[in-house]
């Protein structure tokens, strides 16, 4: 039987699982990440647990056609641009596992390989356009555009965190610039609002937010109405421009479910074009710490068919 593998590194362990074309999973598996020496090891990691795996039971190496890999950074077709917790930059991983192995390889970025998973694997219905938007520490992004992921000319496409937003403060973003939008929507910008309007530490994550909205806090209802009416105001630019079928919502803010999902909703109608507004679907990314693999072994599965063609 045909198999790919579908791989998420991440900078504390490696995901890996093995598909069938159809996407069912038949076996997955981690492996931790050595960061060691810029990162080095971790192909040869990645090529050495593949061939242990497959030297198992009845899993065959010859039927595997391919491997796709999700990669904390932006990545083209040939080398990971930049992985800045891994220590890669211009890394050739790709030509690296394919010499080894020889087995093609896809590589994309980890958000879109999350987005590309909940497209399918985690959509109810046949999605073909969708938005996926991470909202944990930063918040990260995945749009998809007639079933194939938008990574731009800077394999810098989906950056949704990174939109610039107004605001009467000033908040130096990761990235270097001021006031983007994952300072403001993300949990350390709700835990940086919430704090701020009571000019104190009053809280050190988003649970405790999310418990005190609960017990009708006015200062922690506040913090939650000024952090969905930033991502509402990005989000709605988002789908004026692309007009997508589906809007899904992954990273651990979204854990609080309709606490949080319900008021983003509505700020999100609240800014799209009429058309769009209460007319567009919005769910919770369902796959979890899955959806890289998912989404990375749906890449390979389509470049795969694409060559075939």
């Amino acid at each position: 039987m045909n198999k790919v593998i579908g791989i998420d590194i991440g900078g504390t362990s490696i995901k890996l699982a093995l598909f069938d074309m159809t996407g069912l999973m038949l076996d997955q598996w981690s492996i931790p990440t050595n960061t060691a020496n810029e990162g080095s090891e971790i192909p040869a990691d990645i090529i050495q647990s593949i061939r242990e795996r497959m030297s198992r039971g009845t899993q065959c190496l010859e039927e595997i056609l391919g491997i796709g890999i999700g990669v904390p950074g932006p990545v083209n077709e040939k080398v990971v641009k930049r992985a800045v917790n891994l220590g890669w930059t211009n890394f050739p991983l790709k030509q690296m596992i394919e010499k080894s192995l020889n087995i093609p390889v896809a590589l994309l970025n980890d958000a879109n390989a999350a987005a590309l998973g909940e497209m399918w694997k985690g959509s109810t219905e046949h999605v073909r356009n969708l938005v996926f938007v991470t909202i944990g520490t930063g918040v990260g992004g995945g749009i998809i555009v007639d079933g194939k992921i938008l990574n731009g000319q800077h394999a810098s496409g989906g950056e949704i965190g990174h939109i610039p937003v107004h605001s009467t403060e000033e908040r130096i973003c990761g990235c270097g610039n001021i006031n983007c939008l994952e300072c403001y929507g993300s949990a350390n910008g709700m835990v940086k609002t919430m704090n701020r309007l009571a000019d104190r530490s009053a809280v050190s994550n988003t649970k405790e937010i999310f418990d005190l909205i609960e017990a009708d806090d006015p200062q922690a209802k506040e913090t939650l109405k000024m952090t969905v009416d930033y991502l509402g105001r990005a989000i709605a630019g988002v789908m004026n421009t692309l007009d997508p079928e589906e809007i899904v919502i992954g990273g651990g803010v979204s854990e609080a479910g309709p606490l949080f999902l319900a008021p983003l909703r509505a700020a999100i109608d609240s800014y799209a074009f009429p058309q769009i507004s209460g007319s567009f679907r919005l769910r919770k990314a369902i796959l979890g710490n899955e959806a890289g693999m998912y989404g990375a072994a749906y890449q390979i599965v389509s470049t795969l068919k694409e060559y075939a063609v």
